[in-house]
């Protein structure tokens, strides 16, 4: 969970928080919280509850008293918890779902762009909370028409950036043997595109009005707040307040801005979405060929495929992975060859470092390959590198299982131990010794068919009887 609120870090304490196994458990399945966290999420919410209540009763008792500061610091903590509480929820359930890289982008930029609303939307309310508007008894008549406008250019803007986003159809140039396949132009986007062209041709036109149409717009929206204010206190012509447009027209540029860029990106992320399916596909098509194929295919689709591999959804990778570690059960010199550039591009797409099991398959992959002998120095070390880091992804998710990869790596110090590799053997140093013992007693449940896939040659045996 990423709940940046200080009411429920104690709950997290409890419910010890990992980014590893909330993705994906050991078995597959999601973990629940224990009952003392949940219990400590209840006390909290409770907690919460009551001190809005009492910031209400204080507003309530404020206004009566006509006590101006009191009510304003009232309303605005209110409006700051709430602000806070429903980020905590936002955070806590709107996890996206598995995109590729392009609509993750776009969705995380659709998330910061209303995040950016918010924001306005709260600069607002303070603007209108302000010492005399509560003296003239207009807050909520200023706080209404505030977000009447910022609603309104915020939706315009939306409307006209969704019509400059839309991509149109263009039939005329489609090849007769594509005409039947390819997704024809719809109204809507007959009509996009029409508007689109309309309207920029109309502003152009009119570029020069646009200006006055604007102002006088912003000089309206602005003397209905004082206006509706002057009318309910009744206030003297000699002391009417003058309207302020310059803030009805900041708030119409920075909310119609925003909208302006949610449409558009929400189209973008709309034909990402709707597109990566095929990437899918085609790179779970370029996996199976890889693997599958007779003789090995050639250096451009393995490249191909490792580009396709990292540019998949994330659930995409998952069923890649179980298919290659389902490939590499047997184990030979061959599979492993074969198997290993998937996992490779597997680690490469999982930058984050929160799956432990592509590295470890990865370094299995590295160590039941053939050898050169010029560069098995080399597939060892690259080996034991992913093994650290499976170890301290697995670690850091709390998984009491997949201790083989303590094994995996004290063969990959015993065959990087140049004592072990002179000819004839050493014993290995104090230091080497110690290490390689921690690793193999902590996988001493592991079964011994798994330690003889790991370690064919039987290295283990054999440091063993160098150091009794």
């Amino acid at each position: 969970m990423k709940l940046p609120f200080f009411l429920w870090v104690p709950a997290l304490s409890a419910a010890g928080d990992s980014s590893a196994s909330s993705l994906l458990g050991h078995d597959g399945k999601t973990t629940v919280a224990p009952k003392g966290a949940r219990g400590l999420l209840l006390a909290s919410a409770v907690i919460f509850v009551l001190l809005v209540v009492l910031l209400v009763v204080l507003l309530v008792w404020a206004e009566q008293c006509h006590n101006w500061l009191a009510a304003q610091a009232s309303l605005r903590t209110i409006l700051l918890l709430l602000a806070l509480a429903l980020w905590c929820c936002w955070q806590k359930s709107n996890r996206a779902a598995a995109l590729s890289i392009a609509a993750a982008t776009y969705y995380g930029a659709l998330k910061n762009l209303l995040l950016l609303v918010i924001i306005g939307i709260l600069a607002i309310i303070t603007m209108a909370t302000r010492y005399d508007y509560w003296g003239q008894g207009i807050v909520a008549k200023a706080t209404g028409y505030g977000i009447l406008v910022a609603g309104f250019s915020f939706i315009f803007g939306v409307l006209f950036g969704y019509l400059f986003g839309l991509h149109p159809t263009d039939n005329s140039q489609k090849s007769p043997g594509q005409s039947l396949n390819a997704a024809p132009a719809t109204n809507l986007v007959e009509i996009a595109d029409w508007l689109t062209k309309v309207i920029l041709g109309a502003g152009l036109v009119q570029l020069a009005r646009l200006r006055e149409l604007i102002w006088e717009f912003a000089n309206k929206m602005a003397l209905g707040v004082v206006l509706a204010g002057n009318q309910v206190n009744q206030v003297p012509p000699q002391v009417v307040e003058s309207p302020n447009p310059a803030i009805v027209l900041a708030i119409m540029g920075f909310f119609s801005a925003c909208g302006l860029l949610y449409g558009y990106l929400w189209t973008q992320y709309e034909d990402a979405v709707t597109s990566y399916g095929a990437g899918d596909a085609s790179a779970a098509a370029l996996v199976s060929r890889w693997l599958n194929a007779r003789p090995a295919p050639d250096d451009q689709t393995r490249s191909d495929m490792m580009d396709a591999v990292k540019s998949a959804s994330s659930t995409a990778r998952i069923r890649i992975f179980l298919q290659a570690e389902q490939y590499r059960k047997s184990s030979t010199e061959d599979v492993n060859e074969r198997s290993l550039p998937v996992f490779q591009a597997l680690v490469e797409a999982d930058s984050e470092g929160v799956f432990h099991r592509n590295r470890s398959q990865c370094a299995l992959a590295l160590m039941g390959k053939k050898k050169d002998p010029k560069t098995s120095g080399d597939d060892w070390s690259n080996a034991l590198s992913l093994l650290n880091d499976a170890i301290r992804i697995r670690d850091r998710s709390g998984e009491p299982a997949w201790r083989e990869y303590e094994f995996a790596r004290a063969v990959c110090h015993i065959k990087l131990d140049p004592k072990f590799t002179n000819n004839p053997p050493l014993p290995s140093d104090t230091s080497t010794t110690q290490f390689i013992r921690t690793d193999l007693l902590k996988a001493k449940d592991v079964l011994d068919t798994t330690k003889t896939l790991i370690d064919k040659d039987q290295s283990v045996a054999a440091w063993e009887k160098l150091n009794p």
